[in-house]
């Protein structure tokens, strides 16, 4: 039992990580350039869009929700899709 204890905590640990650096937000579209992959919400808030990641849809205007990480001081849109 106790060789189960240090590979669970580990895991735990890594989850934990993984979990506690994402984070999400909603606004409305103000720019988005897919050359750069950038998008630009009226807030200011600017995000680099990661790989695979469809900017097909989205126009100034469009109101979204943006689930991101936070990397070397960059902000990484993992997903963006419209809001309800």
């Amino acid at each position: 039992m106790n060789k189960l204890v240090a590979p669970f905590a580990a895991l735990a640990f890594v989850f934990s990580v993984a979990i506690a650096h994402a984070d999400e937000t909603a606004g409305k579209v103000a720019a988005v350039d897919p050359t750069s992959g950038s998008l630009i919400l009226e807030d200011g808030t600017t995000f680099t869009i990661a790989e695979g990641v469809s900017m097909e849809g989205l126009e100034p205007g469009t109101e979204v929700t943006v689930s991101f990480e936070e990397q070397d001081g960059q902000l990484i849109a993992t997903e963006v899709a419209p809001s309800n």
